[in-house]
């Protein structure tokens, strides 16, 4: 027999079971209680907080059905799926039901989720409904981008926000879910499933449901493998490595981490988080020893959203950090990311002496190994050109086409074409290149582009030919060979 999963076992049947929405439901529970009832609710807020549960927790109290009655049975309580019903059509239908009183309830209730997915002219049909409704309906919409709702629909209902749900809060809830249902988990594990969740109830109950289901003990090494963060104490010893500004060994065990199959986009916001939570707990004066490798894993973790490679982000703000002047320690502090030390165990000192993997010699980057001193700003420019070129070759061709010239600390690329500038000037690849520059040469290089136009002795068709030769070469890859 097919096992009902956690997140619809224990999914709300009464206000008071709503986990971490107080402010939404003391407000409801009390407008109930007086006999106030709105035409129409709309419910916002991420996803896995909670609204379709209030949603149909409203159309029974409204009906003064008990919590457990099952509202799909109910002919009077229609949900409607906005992401697959979204047209004109959908809305006309639904206004037709709209004249028939209620078969046994006193009010039928309409239940629209994803209610930001309906078209324009779905929404102005709905709205003369929302103008005038009937007085035996009531309309509960849920949405989580409700700034994609007219503002005419929403000035006419009576709206509630949802909020992410606190880790203190999650992390109660799910121990009683593991406690009623005899799933043996470390507090620990616990807490890193509350924290991984982000403020989800429904995905917080998932990963639980999929950890349990294996039928071991969970720990939480087996919550950070699964949840795509990776070997933690590899990770620690990398961030120890960061710390002690080793590149090649910091570089050398985020490769592991990652090639044992962590997702770099996690990865990134667990070490921000890591980072974070030392941040927030230290004083004034001890805050500026976190900001620098905060604000460097921050970057990161924006730029991956839109990186080619997302794992290359995160690669350049270890080189980063661990190139640094100057970097601070970060001391290991006993969160859900780590364990407390055994007694009388330095965290740092054991994570250095973990043998190195015999992959280390081999997998480092090449940059680590050009020798940076004596060497002229033509020679740099060769040499970082080189480097680009393995890791992304059509930026290289686009970089050759803008004739860079290095001087004072300042890179010169001068484009005759304006998307050129605007590929070159992309945040990740300004990173790259600066990044990959400033080790070649031992000193900080600042990037500046400039757009130059055409030439003004070029007839039409030879500029045409020009953009067209440019295109190729930067989805090509290649270079124009005189």
């Amino acid at each position: 027999m097919v096992q009902l999963a956690l997140y619809r076992s224990y999914r709300p049947l009464d206000l008071q079971d709503v986990v971490g929405q107080k402010h939404v439901t003391d407000t409801l529970d009390k407008a109930f209680q007086k006999g106030a009832i709105s035409h129409a609710y709309l419910l916002t807020g991420p996803r896995g907080t909670g609204k379709t549960s209030v949603a149909r927790i409203i159309a029974r109290r409204v009906n003064n059905l008990p919590a457990e009655a099952d509202i799909v049975r109910e002919l009077d309580i229609i949900e409607i799926d906005a992401a697959s019903n979204r047209g004109i059509d959908e809305i006309r239908a639904l206004r037709d039901k709209l004249a028939t009183a209620p078969s046994t309830l006193p009010y039928k209730v309409f239940i629209i989720d994803e209610v930001h997915m309906l078209t324009r002219e779905a929404f102005n049909a709905l709205l003369k409904t929302l103008e005038e409704p009937p007085a035996h309906v009531i309309f509960v919409l849920a949405t989580t981008e409700v700034h994609k709702l007219p503002d005419t629909i929403i000035s006419r209902t009576q709206r509630h926000d949802f909020r992410l749900i606190s880790t203190t809060d999650l992390t109660e809830a799910l121990t009683v879910v593991a406690k009623k249902e005899q799933i043996s988990i470390e507090p620990e594990a616990i807490q890193l499933i509350a924290t991984q969740a982000q403020g989800g109830f429904r995905d917080a109950l998932s990963l639980l449901d999929q950890l349990a289901s294996r039928g071991d003990a969970i720990t939480s090494a087996v919550v950070a493998q699964a949840s795509g963060i990776g070997d933690v104490a590899r990770i620690l010893a990398m961030v120890d490595a960061i710390l002690e500004k080793d590149t090649k060994l910091a570089l050398s065990h985020l490769a592991d981490v990652l090639s044992a199959g962590a997702d770099p986009s996690i990865l990134t916001e667990y070490l921000v988080s890591h980072v974070r939570q030392a941040f927030l707990a230290a004083s004034k004066t001890e805050a500026d020893r976190y900001y620098q490798v905060l604000r460097v894993l921050s970057r990161a973790a924006t730029e991956q959203r839109s990186a080619n490679i997302p794992s290359l982000p995160l690669e350049l703000a270890v080189w980063e950090l661990t190139s640094a002047e100057a970097i601070t320690q970060v001391p290991q502090t006993n969160t859900p990311y780590s364990r407390p030390p055994a007694h009388g165990q330095n965290p740092s000192k054991e994570a250095r002496r973990a043998p190195k993997p015999a992959s280390v010699e081999s997998n480092t980057d090449t940059a680590s190994s050009i020798p940076t001193t004596g060497l002229n700003d033509s020679v740099i420019t060769t040499k970082a050109l080189s480097l680009i070129k393995t890791k992304n070759n059509s930026l290289y061709a686009v970089l050759r086409s803008g004739e860079p010239q290095l001087k004072d600390g300042v890179l010169f690329i001068r484009c005759r074409f304006r998307f050129h500038k605007e590929r070159i000037e992309e945040a990740h690849n300004r990173q790259l290149i600066e990044a990959i520059f400033t080790k070649v040469s031992g000193r900080t290089i600042e990037l500046k582009v400039e757009h130059t136009g055409e030439s003004q002795s070029n007839t039409p068709k030879q500029d045409n030919d020009q953009e067209l030769v440019a295109s190729a070469l930067e989805i090509l890859g290649g270079e124009v060979v005189e």
